[in-house]
């Protein structure tokens, strides 16, 4: 019997960095923001019966000339689109395999400035480089060993200049063949040169860390022993590690549950700026709530991921024995879990081509972040309904304080391009998707 825990891996991005809150500021501390935006085409959509009949859109970026690039699928069946700046065809591709230049397991899709995309294969262990017209160029290898490997990536970034990659780490749980294995992600931003034939991957941002990083494995028979393995490193309230590039080669990002925006350039000078908005406290009232609200969270998940429909009559006995285990683990861990003092303000960041920096904070329930869904996404944005609750800053590229936006009016842009382009992606009632292209004005680019 072989198991694979996105229960445990949601879990371990839920109480590591997906779990989040902050208390509304008043009004006079925010300046709003319309999202008077102008159209400039719609793509997609129920009615779309060729190449723009998308099904799901997993990563969207542009290049310099405003062309967008979609990836349209999931890790195993992927397809890339690309569109001109009227919203007009220019190239599709991407197919599954092993031949040169096909796919074999996506783990993520950006976009080149120069044009063309970056392809973050997983089950080839590579990068692969497309042009604008869709035609493969050349494939990267993943660094063979040390901590920055990159088959767990997380948010991955394309600079804004050259031929570089900025990513994050994610977190890992699985269960295979009698061994457990967990690795917390750590806290670094990577810069990743895809200049030679394999990815040279250095070291380029350190967060802050609440907790060390964590790589563990273990020979059992019992699955529920992963979370004893996790009994350190399961903390409520950790801050996420957010971030996004900068003109220059540098990259902004958030660490902690302040509200600070450190930049990093190429030459190694950092920055800080922000807002004076102060998180709140954690008490233990709310350490309660926050205990039963994973509880249930967690509960649900598991019997929605062992009881379905297709699992085999004859191993339904099994996999009942084995969610029980899994509950009185999670109970266990849940019940000892430590928090942190504060709950974390910012939710997300992202940049403009131009160097603003838009700020995503937290909406004001603490508990409506704490999300343990099996096959959830680390994708903030990937969930509208759940990011309705919360606030875009915008500053300047200096820092400075423009004005907020509500996310009740606009959500975070999926994608930022050149001249203020900027994509959103809009689903119906039956889930099938609207890619819509804006362009924002001078003030908030």
């Amino acid at each position: 019997m072989r198991l694979r825990f996105a229960v445990l891996t949601t879990l371990l991005a839920a109480c590591g960095g997906d779990t989040g809150g902050s208390s509304a500021p008043s009004p006079s501390e925010d300046l709003p923001l319309a999202p008077d935006f102008e159209e400039v085409y719609g793509i997609g959509g129920i009615e779309a019966e060729g190449w723009d009949a998308f099904t799901e859109i997993a990563d969207m970026g542009f290049d310099a000339r405003g062309h967008l690039y979609i990836r349209d699928g999931t890790a195993r069946s992927t397809r890339i689109v690309a569109v001109d700046g009227v919203g007009a065809l220019v190239a599709e591709f991407g197919s599954m395999g092993d031949g040169p230049g096909e796919l074999r397991q996506v783990g993520h899709m950006v976009a080149r400035p120069g044009g063309g995309t970056v392809i973050v294969d997983d089950g080839h262990r590579a990068y692969f480089l497309f042009g604008p017209d869709g035609s493969f160029e050349r494939a990267v290898r993943f660094a063979d060993s040390g901590a920055s490997q990159p088959a767990s990536a997380e948010s991955v970034r394309h600079g804004r200049e050259g031929e570089a990659l900025f990513l994050t780490r994610g977190s890992t749980a699985s269960f295979s063949q009698g061994e457990a294995s967990i690795r917390s992600g750590d806290r670094t931003v990577y810069r990743v040169s895809l200049e030679g034939e394999e990815a040279a991957t250095v070291p380029f941002a350190d967060g802050w860390e609440p907790l060390p990083e964590r790589r563990v494995t273990m020979e059992t028979e019992d699955p529920s022993d992963m979370f004893g393995m996790l009994s350190d490193a399961y903390v409520y309230f950790s801050p996420r590690l957010v971030f996004d590039v900068v003109p220059g080669g540098g990259v902004a990002y958030s660490d902690s549950s302040a509200y600070e925006v450190k930049t990093r350039t190429a030459d190694g000078r950092a920055r800080v700026v922000g807002r004076p908005l102060h998180p709140r406290p954690v008490t233990e009232e709310l350490q309660e709530r926050a205990r039963a609200r994973t509880l249930e969270e967690f509960e649900s998940s598991v019997e929605r991921q062992f009881t379905g429909g297709d699992v085999p009559a004859a191993a339904r006995a099994q996999v009942a024995a084995v969610m029980e285990g899994l509950l009185d683990g999670m109970r266990g861990m849940v019940e000892n879990a430590s928090f942190m003092s504060e709950v974390p303000l910012v939710r997300d960041l992202r940049t403009t081509w131009e160097g603003a920096i838009w700020v995503e904070r937290w909406g004001s329930d603490p508990l409506a972040q704490i999300d343990l869904t099996v096959g959830g996404s680390d994708d903030p944005h990937r969930d509208g309904e759940a990011a309705a609750d919360g606030w875009i800053d915008v500053l300047a590229p200096g820092g400075a304080y423009v004005g907020t936006f509500s996310l009740e009016e606009t959500p975070m842009p999926g994608a930022f391009g050149p001249g203020g382009l900027v994509a959103f992606v809009e689903t119906d009632e039956f889930g099938v998707p609207t890619i819509i292209v804006k362009r924002l004005p001078a003030a908030v680019r």
